[in-house]
């Protein structure tokens, strides 16, 4: 979740006020998460100044981009992670698997029980 500056300011505000208390200062605003806190506590302590919003924006990747790692996936073996290994790129498999299902419809190597299929009955799992 991204933070306005006012409320980072809030936070560390809050705080100091309460003894450097991680536990208290997200009890008493309802945010942020502990290692968020702790994250801009370190950067204040090291600059003296409310940590600003780190623009960072996902990557954009190009068509040709996108088939060319399905294109990958199909001719290696099916594996989300080799491909994305081998190619540098996604980050995450899951954004890579949404690019098989969209190029390649019902291409994608799946585990586990098909939900189609429903549970495994008893005496097979015996």
């Amino acid at each position: 979740m991204a933070y306005s500056e006012e409320q980072r300011r809030s936070a560390l505000e809050t705080f100091i006020r309460f003894d450097h208390s991680y536990a208290d200062t997200i009890a008493e605003l309802g945010y942020p998460n502990r290692g968020t806190l702790r994250g801009w506590w370190r950067e204040y302590e090291r600059t003296g100044v409310v940590p600003v919003r780190k623009s960072v924006s996902d990557p954009t990747y190009t068509d040709a981009m996108k088939r060319a790692a399905v294109d990958y996936y199909l001719g290696h073996g099916r594996s989300l992670a080799r491909t994305a290994r081998a190619l540098g790129y996604p980050k995450s498999r899951q954004l890579l698997g949404e690019w098989i299902d969209e190029y390649a419809p019902g291409q994608r190597k799946r585990r586990g029980p098909s939900p189609d299929r429903g549970p495994v009955p008893l005496e097979r799992k015996v």
